[in-house]
């Protein structure tokens, strides 16, 4: 199902060895020797975030990965710096194209087409999500109100006005404008009469109980249609209209790999294998990024051919290295507890944060959830009755506070929910 893309692979290494003081100086040892770096392609030294953060630290604003001359570098943007401090990105005019045809196409397998109206609700303040998303989105031939973050009453009735038909924003966002439609419009979100909800950046909609709760109150099909990262590929990955997983559509562009992430060992790509996702680019320019370790987890869901015709690996997120937590031997992965809050939204806003000791180890958790405004029932029996789901279903038995809808900030961009404060 995963082809090893000989030639491209081959190409990538020699103009990254030869343009990258960066790769050059951590391949020495096989270059020193005159190695085929192809065929030494599984022993070379992964990349880390770490790495890369120290490199521009050490030669700024680039690092000295920068394999181009900088008068030929068109766009420069930066990581969300959501789990650490953010990276400095470089595109030229190929990166550029690459990047827009890849997002167009994961969001046209995520049901956008030229006949649709997308308010694009995502940060244009050198966030990739901004303007690359928005370029990417009109390739697509849809039409584009390029609204961005803040001023979530102005952009309610930017919908009332000119009546989109789809949105492009982050999950957690919605919750920020359901707030604002109930206490400015009197309005549910079904009132708004968008037809589809194209989501990214965060985790979740792989729940199906979160997914259908957003679909139940919005009136709209809600896709997970933007998964990628900045420094390796904006987008490259989003589900088809059956939604049973994330379609790797960067196979031209992207050679990816599954590591064991306690013996950093390569695993094949067979259904059900879980491991951390290990990316090459293929045809990178600017900052090109050989076996670099994107931290997120994946489950590989299907290799064989997806009733929607693609012949895509399909794959979810199990979560990211930076927000697993290891309680007393146990791994815990935010969206695992994500997971139990969803199956009570009858009770549950949906929204919550995770508090932990700031230092290892972790032996005090406090999971703060929402409860929702009608509901009645005692909150602390509620919270024991989570409790228990947790100690059930995790096999952790956290501290539970519930509090009243509304009460955690919502944000427009990602949600933190994993905060090391206690």
């Amino acid at each position: 199902m995963k082809l090893f893309p000989k030639e491209k692979i081959r190409k990538q290494l020699h103009y990254t060895v030869t343009h990258s003081d960066f790769y050059k100086k951590k391949f020495s040892n096989f270059t020193r020797r005159k190695n085929d770096l192809l065929n030494v392609f599984l022993d070379l030294p992964f990349t880390c975030k770490n790495e890369l953060l120290y490199d521009q630290e050490t030669f700024p604003p680039f690092g000295s990965n920068l394999s181009v001359k900088t008068h030929l570098i068109r766009r420069i943007h930066k990581t969300s710096g959501t789990t650490n401090r953010p990276l400095i990105v470089a595109l030229t005019d190929n990166d550029i194209s690459n990047t827009i045809n890849t997002g167009a196409k994961c969001f046209m397998l995520s049901g956008l087409t030229k006949e649709d109206i997308v308010i694009h609700c995502l940060n244009y303040n050198m966030w990739a999500g901004g303007y690359t998303d928005h370029q990417s989105l009109e390739t697509t031939g849809a039409c584009v109100i390029p609204f961005g973050v803040g001023k979530t009453k102005n952009l309610i009735e930017t919908i009332l006005m000119i009546r989109p038909t789809t949105i492009h924003c982050t999950p957690s966002y919605l919750s920020k404008i359901e707030l604002i439609l109930q206490q400015d419009f009197s309005l549910e979100p079904a009132d708004l009469r968008l037809k589809l909800g194209l989501f990214g950046g965060e985790g979740g909609l792989q729940n199906i109980d979160f997914r259908k709760s957003i679909e139940n109150k919005w009136g709209l099909k809600a896709m997970n249609a933007n998964y990628g990262m900045s420094d390796v590929l904006s987008i490259f990955a989003s589900e088809c209209k059956y939604q049973k997983g994330l379609h790797f559509l960067g196979s031209e562009l992207l050679y990816p790999e599954i590591i064991d992430i306690k013996t950093n060992e390569s695993l094949p790509f067979e259904t059900g294998v879980e491991g951390e996702q290990v990316l090459t680019n293929l045809e990178k320019e600017a900052q090109p990024l050989i076996r670099y370790r994107t931290g997120d987890i994946i489950r590989i869901k299907n290799i064989k051919k997806c009733k929607c015709g693609g012949n895509e690996y399909i794959f979810d997120i199990i979560g990211r290295i930076d927000d697993m937590i290891v309680i007393k031997g146990i791994n815990v992965f935010i969206n695992s507890i994500g997971n139990v809050i969803n199956k009570n939204l009858e009770v549950l806003s949906g929204v919550y944060q995770v508090y932990v000791n700031k230092d290892e180890p972790i032996d005090t958790v406090r999971i703060v959830a929402e409860k929702k405004i009608k509901i009645d029932k005692n909150k602390y029996c509620l919270a024991k009755t989570l409790r228990d789901e947790f100690s059930n279903i995790l096999n952790i038995t956290p501290e539970v506070v519930l509090i009243e809808e509304g009460s955690i900030p919502r944000t427009e961009g990602k949600f933190k929910k994993l905060i090391k404060s206690l």
